[in-house]
């Protein structure tokens, strides 16, 4: 058996009809809405020590978290906002997920104008919430019901919440310019500064990792660091067997500290050129 199904086998061998351990909470960062207003909902994620949740892409195995909306007429959810992920272990795999909280974060816009005191919205989420065992969920109703008002109006409790998240996004970093070749069975990414006095020095920046969000590279295989000369960084990304993708790949790199000397993000977003 492949490396890949035999993982997946392993996972779904170990489910677990017990309760499931995962906390999922819905969330406002509003206590208030306004027609045609944009705000913002949250699927509060809440592990027990030793267990983890999925990223977007999770990886050579694992569950993304999922979400299917039933909102009011009018409204529409945007996506997913995912907050940068970190390495997870299935058995011996090595996965894409979160460890500990997270908050998974959706814009949501009213229509121009509701007729109505409040309204009632509501997500049905499914994820994989692993540890010893696996414990899956199917489109579990959550529901959160918020009155209606002239302004939207911020909730001080939640907001604290919303903000520590906020942070955690990777984002795009034009002071760093991206290149990719193919080697074999790799692909090189090669990372050079625009503008040296603005980012962090190579060896400043603490452990790296690149985490696959189109499921080029293999999540499990090791990835070889190089820096230098200058402010140079050189990735050695091992090329997943299951992808036929000859495009650049997508994803994000994360690092101990910012890309840039000032406070910056952390998790550096890679999109296709």
């Amino acid at each position: 058996m492949k490396p890949l199904l035999a993982a997946i086998a392993l996972i779904f061998s170990g489910i677990a009809v017990a309760e499931n351990p995962l906390s999922v909470k819905l969330v406002s960062e509003d206590k208030a809405i306004a027609a045609g207003k944009t705000f913002t909902l949250g699927i509060h994620l809440k592990p027990p020590a030793g267990y983890h949740t999925y990223w977007k892409h999770p990886g050579i195995v694992g569950l993304a978290t999922s979400v299917e909306w039933d909102l009011p007429s009018g409204f529409t959810a945007d996506e997913i906002q995912w907050p940068a992920p970190e390495t997870v272990k299935m058995a011996r795999y090595t996965a894409q997920g979160y460890r500990g909280e997270t908050l998974l974060m959706v814009p949501i816009t009213p229509p121009p104008a509701i007729s109505t005191t409040s309204v009632t919205l509501t997500a049905r989420v499914s994820w994989m919430c692993c540890g010893p065992q696996c414990h899956p969920a199917s489109k579990v109703p959550l529901t959160i019901t918020l009155p209606v008002a002239p302004t939207n109006a911020v909730d001080p409790a939640q907001k604290p919440l919303f903000d520590r998240f906020r942070e955690q996004l990777p984002a795009q970093d034009d002071a760093w310019n991206a290149e990719f070749t193919r080697e074999q069975e790799f692909i090189i990414l090669t990372l050079k500064p625009k503008d040296p006095a603005l980012t962090r020095d190579a060896n400043d920046l603490g452990d790296l990792r690149f985490f696959t969000a189109d499921g080029q590279i293999d999540s499990d295989k090791e990835q070889k660091v190089t820096r230098g000369p200058g402010q140079q960084i050189r990735m050695e990304l091992p090329l997943s067997k299951q992808s036929k993708d000859q495009s650049n790949p997508v994803g994000v790199i994360t690092a101990e500290k910012s890309w840039q000397k000032d406070v910056t993000s952390t998790a550096l977003k890679l999109s296709p050129n």
